[in-house]
């Protein structure tokens, strides 16, 4: 950290309005309040994607989630969350959750919850401001019984700041709860002494509790505070909003590894935080051919590195590469080769052949402009609007083209062999 943030935040911490709004919360100040982030359904829905999953370094387990539901029962006369095809006491009892996954954004359902050892599925249709989109409820639930039809467990809950009407039709399907009762779990938590929570885990949920607490009180003296304060000390703030925040390359990685899932041009391929890779599919329906014209070496396509597509997501830039990769030396040769022909390929030649991984094909997908505006304004929605339109762009017309040079290679190599 440099002189002049540390001295913004020391300013900060000693100002007049930021100790006087200790008056107005129980115990800590709430930094992602001030910074103006509580009101964004993303932010919700990553904090309880964190607090659910059994696998995060919470160490809460399976815990949370089983008293999110106990909480339902207990409300509600014992009866079963989420209907005949739901979840009924005497089921609940029986769940071991070790397997269960959680995904972001998944078909656009804010939260879908799996577990295929329970043949359990829920989702959760997270709202704090906004309301139910048309049709989308129902979209979500058909796409759950088409894809997870042989499930026993099948949940669909309407999340909500407060209490929101839905629509006629889903009222029949959907259980609908409000955010008092994630306060309520909250609590729980918090008060149980027998979770052993971490000094570090319990402050994070502490600060998300007041930050609930505060929006439904609906309190304006500490929204006109917060706001004197972030106009004050911006830089110091979006200092903290940096290192608070879920980091933009699972953001951004979560939207390209769903496109690519759920585009039958292309078939995912391994990746990690940085690197989202996928195979196209023309090489699976094509393999033998593209054997027969030494353009594969074998057809184990998920081993295979030569013919490497993949989106780099750094932190001021998002680019998909096409390189000739790692792997049989004569093949690679053979493809650089070709490459070299076509102007198509817009890096092939700003190098030496590389050895190892060579830069062939390079397209922007997100400019550090882009980037940034996310990071200031957290708009979801625009930045995944603009995500798609390029990755469909790629897929619709430059995967075309480098699939247009392959075929047009092979044909070569029949008149050559004619």
């Amino acid at each position: 950290m440099c002189n002049n943030d540390e001295r913004l935040l020391k300013e900060l911490i000693l100002d007049d309005d930021f100790m006087n709004l200790q008056s107005f919360v129980k115990e800590e100040v709430n930094l992602m309040d001030i910074l103006n982030i509580s009101h964004r359904e993303l932010q919700h829905s990553n904090f309880l994607a964190w607090l659910f999953n059994p696998q995060e370094t919470h160490g809460l387990g399976d815990y949370v989630l089983k008293e999110f539901i106990k909480i339902y029962f207990k409300e509600n006369e014992y009866q079963n969350l989420g209907g005949d095809s739901g979840l009924s006491v005497f089921d609940f009892i029986e769940l071991n959750l070790d397997d269960l996954i959680i995904k972001r954004e998944h078909k656009n359902i804010d939260l879908l919850f799996l577990s295929k050892n329970n043949k359990f599925c829920m989702i959760i249709e997270n709202k704090i401001y906004s309301s139910e989109g048309e049709g989308q409820l129902k979209k979500y639930r058909e796409y759950v019984e088409s894809e997870y039809n042989n499930y026993k467990h099948k949940i669909y809950i309407y999340l909500s700041l407060l209490d929101q009407v839905i629509s006629e039709q889903e009222q029949e399907y959907y259980v609908q709860l409000n955010y008092l009762h994630i306060i309520k779990l909250l609590h729980l938590i918090l008060n149980n002494k027998s979770l052993n929570v971490s000094d570090r885990i319990h402050f994070v949920i502490e600060q998300y509790l007041i930050t609930l607490e505060s929006m439904l009180n609906q309190n304006e003296e500490i929204e006109e505070i917060a706001q004197r304060l972030y106009k004050k000390y911006k830089t110091a703030f979006d200092l903290v909003f940096k290192y608070k925040t879920r980091s933009i390359k699972l953001v951004v990685g979560e939207i390209l590894q769903d496109l690519i899932e759920n585009e039958s041009k292309t078939i995912s391929f391994q990746s990690s935080k940085t690197y989202i890779r996928f195979k196209p599919s023309y090489f699976f329906e094509n393999s033998q051919l593209l054997k027969e014209k030494k353009l594969l070496i074998d057809d184990n396509l998920q081993e295979n590195w030569v013919y490497l597509f993949e989106f780099n997501i750094r932190d001021n830039v998002v680019n998909f590469d096409l390189k000739i990769g790692d792997g049989d030396k004569e093949l690679r040769n053979r493809l650089y080769h070709i490459y070299s022909k076509y102007e198509f390929f817009n890096k092939i030649k700003i190098k030496s052949f590389a050895s190892k991984w060579h830069l062939s094909f390079q397209k922007n997908i997100l400019s550090k402009e882009e980037l940034n505006d996310f990071k200031e304004h957290g708009n979801y929605d625009e930045l995944k609007r603009i995500i798609e339109s390029r990755f469909s762009d790629l897929i619709n017309k430059d995967l075309v083209a480098y699939i247009n040079i392959l075929n047009q290679e092979t044909m070569e190599q029949n008149k050559t062999l004619n």
